[in-house]
């Protein structure tokens, strides 16, 4: 029986030398049969930059991207020509990275801490430091944000904030140049839908049912990697080039974050257009009814 083919693409975080894409399950599912056993050809493939990505998307050499809710839901506001087929992931939350010095948070005082100006809007952080380290924000401490996590990880390193709230990955190589997670840190600072599972308007029209099978077929290779520390470690140290202990620190830390229901809950969704487009967040609904494909939400 001929096999369906589908090109997907993901993209590596910035400023960590590639060592970091957001959902590497896919080589583990060609690797072990499962998309050839729902009757795909799947292609798992590195594009950096999103411009082109779209440009693959749109002539066709790429059906399936898997891209930061962020992007995905900017480039759908914009031109209305993308559609979601699902999420890998709904929520990971920041860590606060601190210098050696910071024990807790109370530490924190006459420091600066960074963050990234999206996360960091409509998150209480005042309070948040105040019941999690007693310190006032503005008073005891400066919160400074900036436009991007890889300008609140450089910060962090070349020490020009004494701590950073970072997505995971970031964090973790982080701890690997002596800087360490502060205790008593709580989940509050997300960066919703952080895998979305994108394809073109035009691409659905065309192939909806091989997409379907695909999603299926990429459920059950994200619980079977999820059922296989071992394989994934090993995934993570030969093809990204992670030493074996951030390799177990990315699946214990971050894989147990990947849901392989591949459905978007709202909660998530309401952040993520809070995020991008607070002016739209009354309008959530009609962006989903417009944006994801049937079937792609959880229930509510």
């Amino acid at each position: 029986m001929a096999l369906t083919r589908i090109s997907a693409m993901y993209g590596h975080l910035e400023g960590l030398d590639g060592k970091f894409a957001r959902d590497i399950t896919g080589y583990l599912s060609i690797a072990d049969g499962i998309y050839e056993k729902h009757g795909l050809e799947v292609s798992w493939n590195h594009v950096q930059g999103t411009e082109e990505r779209y440009r693959r998307l749109g002539s066709g050499a790429a059906q399936v991207s898997f891209v930061v809710g962020r992007a995905s839901l900017q480039h759908f506001l914009d031109t209305k020509s993308t559609r979601i087929l699902g999420c890998a992931m709904n929520t990971c939350p920041y860590l606060l990275v601190a210098d050696a010095p910071i024990k807790e948070i109370k530490d924190l005082r006459n420091q600066i801490v960074v963050c990234r100006e999206g996360p960091a809007r409509g998150v209480p952080l005042r309070w948040q430091f105040e019941q999690l380290g007693g310190i006032a924000m503005g008073h005891d401490f400066q919160i400074k944000l900036v436009s991007s996590d890889q300008e609140a990880y450089h910060m962090l390193l070349d020490k020009k904030a004494a701590a950073a709230i970072v997505p995971r990955p970031y964090g973790f190589v982080a701890e690997d140049q002596g800087f360490h997670r502060v205790r008593g840190w709580n989940d509050m600072v997300d960066d919703p839908l952080p895998i979305t599972i994108e394809t073109t308007q035009e691409l659905l029209e065309e192939r909806e049912q091989d997409f379907r099978v695909f999603l299926t077929a990429h459920r059950e290779g994200i619980a079977h990697a999820k059922a296989n520390r071992e394989k994934v470690v090993q995934l993570l140290i030969d093809k990204f080039g992670h030493s074996r202990a951030l390799a177990e620190k990315m699946f214990d830390d971050y894989f147990g974050y990947m849901d392989e229901s591949l459905r978007i809950d709202m909660l998530h969704m309401s952040k993520l257009v809070a995020q991008v487009s607070n002016d739209k967040a009354a309008n959530v609904r009609q962006i989903v009814s417009e944006w994801a494909i049937a079937g792609a939400l959880k229930p509510s």
